[in-house]
């Protein structure tokens, strides 16, 4: 086709591409002119440098159809390639795609006047129900942005929906951080496609907007406690309609109080002594109020929630901390524990009444100490005994008894008093008086074991003393002493026969005073019995001219006097009293036996017959 007749055909068409008057009421210009718009912040987006390029096989220029099809494809991103072949004059669009136009206006669709006129236009924003502003391209005019209201008869036949334009989100937003009171959260967008060119953010609460809370960083507060918390993105993109997304919600938890600075605690540990906290520590954020606890090597002391604190005796050695426990309102409570002090110094003891001793001071009488009063109950105590201030090794019981060697000196007592969790105290009593001696006193007689008789031996015991001592005896007999019986036994004598005999026993020990008693008397001493251990035989052959002897034994007492007496068959022989006999031919057959008197002064007689031997020839 020749140049000319091309011309002569696009004449033709333009003719149908002129919009009406008709469609041009009910409306206000916003600008005009690719330049003017530009200035006044109106984009033709690119147009104007691409007018001279047809799409969808459209007029180039300055016209209604390729400016719309510039943009479907350009911002739309529909391709170059006319989507029905009924798309050419701007009135057959609605026809054509009537599949997709309705009287619903949305950003990227195509505003079109069919019926009321012959044009297209790009809907650029919905102002609402019944404004939209549009872009456009005039076959008669010029490039224009203007503003439609649905008040008049201007409004649009119907709005093409090729591919509105809108913003997908593809990844959800997010909540970053920690949900809880008092911690920063920051909005993470998600992902947009296309991404847009502002966000917008409003944060929720149970889905309710938080009011004010449109930044894109957000700290919950009290009144965001336990709700849902949510945060709403609106992406806007030039040309494209807002779209909004909002993130997966989370509960808000307590809040976390920081410790910025321990508590600390002054003065040093010492039972039954006040301590006391310096400080309570410092916080963030600060809370509404405090508690406090006292800790002995990490374990609570009960009842110890001061700002002061006095450890019991129970906590000496150990090291005390000081805890302190902030609340505020929406936040979890949190504790700071102070450093440990020094380990828990013993508490003092004091004695307030001195110690003493009661008890007579003399030797071998018990002395006891009386520990006085102190400052505490339930003591231990311990005891040193000293004289004349010399400490007594060993003594260190509650009595003490003054020994031989403190005769003259005084006594004194020193008392430790102890109890777990104090320092032992010691305190001492005043001298006593001089020791004196003691006394030995008879507690129970002396006896006398035995039978009173000449020659049977009498035993003394020395009875039982107020202490153990040293005995000596004097034994007597009808009053007088008898000379030499000094020893634990006496043998009566045919001296003291008839006469009744006693015993006198002396006590002597050192540091104490001599003391002496006396026994009952026994009976009269009575004769004493002359015996044989051994008893008298013949000795040598019985025969006919042989001379035997008596042997005659052992008897006691062994100076008693003896006499002989030999016989025939029991019969006397006269004139035969010696200890020696021929024995005679007339002895021959009979038995021969010897009597034996013994005698001595305080005894009385024994006679003993010895056995009878028969004589041979």
């Amino acid at each position: 086709m020749s140049r000319s007749r091309v011309v002569l055909v696009v004449l033709f068409f333009a003719a149908f591409l002129v919009p009406t008057s008709s469609a041009q009421a009910s409306y206000s210009l916003i600008c005009s002119g690719y330049s003017s718009c530009t200035d006044k912040g109106y984009s033709n987006y690119g147009y104007s440098t691409h007018k001279s390029t047809s799409y969808w096989r459209m007029y180039t220029g300055t016209n209604c159809t390729n400016y719309v099809a510039y943009r479907l494809v350009t911002t739309n991103g529909m391709p170059n390639e006319r989507p029905k072949s009924g798309v050419g004059n701007a009135e057959d669009w609605g026809v054509a795609m009537a599949s997709i136009t309705d009287s619903t206006p949305a950003v990227g669709s195509v505003a079109w006047w069919g019926r009321t006129g012959h044009h297209v236009a790009y809907v650029e924003k919905i102002v609402s129900s019944s404004e939209i502003w549009v872009s456009e391209s005039n076959w008669s005019g010029a490039f224009d942005w203007r503003k439609i209201t649905k008040s008049g008869s201007g409004w649009p036949d119907g709005f093409i929906h090729f591919t509105d334009l809108t913003i997908t989100n593809k990844t959800k937003p997010a909540i970053l951080g920690t949900v809880k009171v008092g911690a920063t959260l920051t909005a993470s967008g998600g992902t947009w496609s296309p991404t847009g060119s502002t966000y917008a953010y409003q944060w929720l609460a149970n889905g309710a907007k938080i009011a004010g809370a449109t930044s894109r960083t957000f700290t919950p507060t009290t009144a965001q406690l336990k709700t849902q918390l949510s945060v709403r993105v609106t992406a806007t993109r030039t040309s494209y309609p807002a779209t909004s997304a909002t993130s997966p919600a989370s509960l808000v938890e307590p809040g976390s109080i920081t410790s910025t600075s321990l508590p600390g605690i002054t003065g040093e540990p010492r039972v039954d002594q006040k301590i006391s906290a310096s400080t309570a520590g410092r916080w963030n954020p600060t809370g509404n109020a405090y508690t406090y606890q006292w800790f002995a090597d990490g374990v609570k002391v009960p009842g110890a929630t001061g700002w002061t604190f006095s450890p019991g005796p129970a906590l000496a050695g150990k090291q005390l901390t000081f805890a302190v426990t902030a609340t505020r309102s929406g936040y979890d409570p949190v504790t700071a524990v102070s450093e440990p002090s020094a380990a828990t110094l013993p508490g003092f003891l004091s004695n307030t009444t001195r110690p003493y001793v009661i008890g007579t001071p003399r030797v071998g009488s018990a002395l006891t100490a009386r520990v006085g009063s102190w400052s505490k109950p339930d003591l231990t105590y311990a005891y040193e005994w000293s004289v004349d201030g010399h400490v007594v090794p060993g003594a260190h019981g509650r009595t003490f008894v003054p020994r031989a060697a403190d005769v003259g000196l005084p006594v004194s007592v020193e008392v430790s008093a102890s109890r777990p969790g104090y320092e032992t105290t010691r305190a001492a009593s005043t001298q006593s008086a001089a020791v004196a001696r003691g006394v030995l006193s008879v507690r129970t007689r002396p006896t006398i074991a035995g039978t009173p008789r000449v020659g049977s031996a009498l035993v003394a015991s020395a009875g039982t003393w107020s202490a153990t001592a040293e005995y000596s005896y004097r034994w007597y007999a009808g009053g007088v002493a008898v000379s030499g019986a000094t020893g634990r036994t006496f043998t009566p004598t045919s001296a003291q026969r008839g006469k009744t005999v006693y015993v006198r026993v002396t006590a002597r020990k050192a540091g104490y005073t001599t003391a002496s008693a006396v026994s009952t008397g026994t009976t009269a001493v009575a004769y004493g019995h002359i015996r044989f251990s051994t008893l008298p035989r013949i000795t040598g052959t019985l025969k006919a001219g042989e001379v035997v002897t008596l042997d005659p034994g052992v008897h006691t007492p062994s100076a008693a006097t003896l006499r002989y007496q030999w016989l025939r068959d029991g019969k006397v022989l006269k004139g035969f009293t010696g200890r020696t006999r021929r024995i005679s031919s007339s002895d021959a057959g009979h038995l021969i036996s010897v009597r034996v008197t013994a005698s001595a002064p305080g005894y009385t007689t024994a006679v003993v017959t010895t056995a009878g031997r028969r004589a041979s020839s």
